[in-house]
């Protein structure tokens, strides 16, 4: 059979398969898409009238907060109950008038205290206007299933639900009875309920645009359905018609038991119309692709097939040989020739690209260096020699220090360009074996085949680190940049590609943990401070909830009166296993965490909330300086957290001071613009560690601040005469004439307080007034305390 009758019987073929696959699928796969959509729709109507019963109760829940979250709630329930009627109480007729139920369209309030004892209950008929008898056991519907409905673990706990009455389903909402500052012990709880009556019926439906009825499930043949593994309801449809199914959805009441069956109708309004649609498309196509294909089979027939018979003969030739060189003799100038001439230009670039992505497979495109796949076949390759000639090879993991800097601050190109030196530095010097890649990113990895141990690969490792930290010129602009080095050793770290590069990575991390622009070798001890970081990390949000984080104050006392002037709040976690854990292992992995946001808060609250305790001990002028991270700085909510917080606490803006730590605030853009707003509320604010950071005066002018505290390092070695002594007589004066005060922290012996004291330091902190202690203790020093020195 020729190619000519092949390829026709075959379009023939194809045809009538696409046609009969084209009506198989419409009457199949697009019918069945229809009904698809009209049950999604009949669900999503359903969800929806599911979802407004449930912000109904959310509604509730949030209106009766502000009742069950009150001081006064709070001492009503705790009073001893009276001999008079407890609808005579003041608070009770003020808070539970006729009001409070009309507006809240309440048909029911409870009040529950100790033992399930029912303090106060009123029902109420909106409609009518009048208190009424509460429904036949109602007090026992609610207590049911051992009064879980009234009782709590937790201060935020919450319970909301339907119930069972004898006047049919009621929404409820449970809230345990707390301070308004939403602390316990609780009191007891508070139950409301509204009626699922005809009225309110009639307005779920307005809300949902649907007609629904409620039936109890009791009284129906429910199918058995497991319980959807992520909370959704369960929904199912019946049909009545083509046109009309009715679907239901169960409902749980409060305890979790099934009790009502919410069912509306609905007409299909995709499946019919589309039904009629699928059939005449069908047969309108099929009259149009039987036509096309007629007419397309005589000009294949004609015009492509005869003049392709002889040009396969010369492609054959090139598939056979699978050789790109080759090329097609082509003649004339007809389409066909001309086909045969882009063929031979396609042939060229084909060739020319088979090259090239044979570089760029192994190559990185902007260093030219070898890219990370490159550099594992070929670290791959040396462990495999090293192996053989049993001996060793070193790995150096490269990473630049604030190379994000460059990007952020000059744009792509010019960190593009940094990237390029950096390749061409790395390379320069590099003896023959040894191999410089780049993994991405800014980070580059060495590989050092001629070594003889740890201590010549630290010694190459160093003269990379020298001379990378040389300046670079880049577009006109000096640049200065480090690295952080790590190092692994074959075999004495690891036997694999893979072992090599993460423990080198593991030993470059720790450089940059380190202060960045450092080298640092791998050893296991890092593989356990890894292991102890990732533990601490996963435990830090579970420490809050089980209370291990407290809050203890170091005294500041002022240089000249003696006299305690304010208390540090400093964080303390207590670990159950661990015990206490410094914060300088665990702030670093809360601020890369982001744990330090909510924790930073709670320190915030706590430390205002024992702010009003000083007052009521008797040190109402006592202020409280507080530690802040940059990352809470830049949170658009942070100035609306500190002012709820002194709001809630009720106490002055000036009683609290906010540390900074100097060189977190410097080119933060939104942190600054918090600082200036945190100044305008009348907050205090300090600069911690001044003089280790890179501020400048021009940043001490630009905002009104209040102390400025001098980094201990400048203490603990501090004399006389000596070169520390004049940088911190050189910070307290610029202070002094900034009009700021100036503290000292990390005072340890008497002769640092005299000599700061003798330099005109204002306030001094430090293990030589008293190490940080828990409130109580503090409380007591502060009673005793009476300092005298010489």
């Amino acid at each position: 059979m020729t190619l000519r009758k092949k390829v026709l019987i075959f379009i023939g073929m194809i045809v009538l398969f696409g046609l009969a696959c084209t009506y198989f699928s419409l009457d199949r796969i697009l019918l069945k898409r229809f009904a698809e959509l009209d049950k999604r729709a009949i669900h999503a109507d359903m969800k929806n009238m599911i979802l407004i019963l449930e912000h109904e109760t959310e509604n509730m829940k949030t209106n009766m907060t502000d009742y069950s979250a009150s001081n006064a709630i709070y001492d009503f329930m705790k009073k001893t109950v009276k001999s008079a009627p407890i609808e005579d109480d003041p608070y009770i007729q003020n808070k539970f008038n006729d009001a409070f139920f009309q507006t809240n369209t309440i048909h029911f309030a409870a009040l529950f205290g100790a033992g399930d004892q029912v303090r106060y209950d009123r029902y109420y008929d909106v409609a009518a206007g009048r208190q009424t008898k509460p429904p036949t056991g109602m007090t026992d519907s609610i207590l049911a299933n051992g009064g879980s409905l009234i009782h709590f673990t937790g201060e935020f706990q919450s319970k909301t639900g339907v119930i069972a009455t004898s006047d049919g389903p009621m929404l409820v909402v449970s809230l345990p009875v707390i301070k308004s500052t939403m602390e316990g012990p609780i009191q007891g709880a508070l139950v409301v309920g509204r009626l699922l009556d005809a009225m309110e019926i009639e307005r779920l439906t307005i809300l949902s645009h649907s007609q629904f009825t409620f039936q109890l499930a009791k009284d129906l043949q429910i199918p058995e359905f497991h319980d959807n593994a992520d909370g959704a309801p369960i929904i199912w449809m019946d049909n009545i018609s083509n046109e009309k199914v009715i679907v239901h959805s169960l409902l749980k009441d409060v305890f979790g038991n099934p009790y009502l069956v919410l069912s509306s109708e609905k007409i299909r309004n995709v499946y019919n119309p589309g039904q009629l649609a699928v059939k005449l498309y069908a047969l309108i196509l099929t009259l149009i692709v039987l036509f096309v294909s007629a007419g397309i089979m005589m000009i294949i027939d004609r015009m492509i097939l005869k003049r392709m018979k002889g040009l396969v003969i010369n492609f054959r030739s090139i598939t056979q040989k699978q050789d790109f060189t080759l090329r097609i003799n082509s003649q004339g100038s007809d389409e066909f020739a001309q086909l045969e001439k882009e063929f031979n230009t396609m042939m060229s670039s084909l060739e020319g690209s088979r090259n090239l992505l044979e570089k760029q497979a192994i190559y990185d495109p902007l260093t030219l260096l070898p890219n990370r796949a490159h550099f594992f076949n070929r670290l791959e390759g040396a462990i495999r020699e090293a192996k053989e000639q049993e001996v060793p090879l070193a790995l150096l993991f490269i990473d630049l220090d604030r190379f994000k800097w460059v990007n952020d601050t000059w744009g792509h190109d010019y960190g593009d360009e940094l990237l390029k030196v950096i390749a061409s530095r790395l390379q320069e010097g590099m003896e023959p074996g040894n191999f410089v890649s780049r993994l991405g990113g800014d980070e580059f990895t060495v590989l050092l085949t001629k070594i003889s141990g740890k201590e010549a690969a630290y010694i190459k490792a160093n003269q990379i680190h020298t001379a990378l930290a040389s300046s670079y010129s880049i577009k006109g602009r000096q640049f200065h940049t480090t690295a952080s080095i790590g190092i692994s050793i074959f075999p004495d770290d690891g036997s694999t590609p893979e072992e090599l590069v993460k423990f080198a990575d593991i030993a470059m991390i720790k450089s940059k943990e380190s202060g960045r622009n450092r080298l640092s070798a791998y050893s296991n001890r890092m593989m356990e401070d890894l292991e102890r970081k990732i533990i601490l990390e996963t435990q830090l949000a579970s420490a809050m909830v089980n209370n291990e984080f407290h809050v203890f104050y170091q005294p500041i006392v002022d240089a000249q009166s003696l006299q305690v002037v304010k208390v540090e709040a400093l964080l303390r976690w207590k670990h159950p296993e661990m015990g206490w854990i410094s914060p300088s292992e665990f702030i670093p992995i809360a601020e890369t965490s982001g744990m330090i946001i909510p924790l930073g808060n709670w320190v915030i609250y706590q430390a205002c909330a024992d702010i009003i305790k000083l007052k009521q001990c008797g040190y109402p002028d006592l202020i409280v300086t507080v530690n802040v991270s940059v990352l809470q700085l830049e949170q658009d909510p942070f100035l609306e957290v500190i002012s709820r917080i002194l709001s809630e606490a009720r106490i002055r803006p000036e009683d609290i001071e906010l540390e900074i730590t100097e060189s977190t605030t410097m080119s933060q853009g939104k942190a600054a613009e918090t600082l200036m707003m945190l100044l305008d509320l009348g907050v205090k604010i300090s600069v911690d560690d001044f003089g280790t950071g890179y501020s400048s005066l021009s940043y001490l002018r630009r905002y009104p601040l209040h102390t400025i505290k001098i980094d201990k390092s400048f203490i603990n070695e501090m004399t006389v005469v000596d070169f520390d002594r004049t940088i911190s007589k050189a910070i307290i004066d610029l202070g002094h004439n900034l009009q700021l005060k100036v503290v000292a922290e990390g005072i340890e012996t008497e002769e640092h307080f005299n000599l700061l004291r003798a330099l005109g330091c204002d306030e001094i902190q430090g293990y030589f007034i008293s190490k940080p202690l828990d409130f109580a203790t503090m409380c007591k020093f502060l009673q005793n305390f009476n300092l005298k020195v010489g």
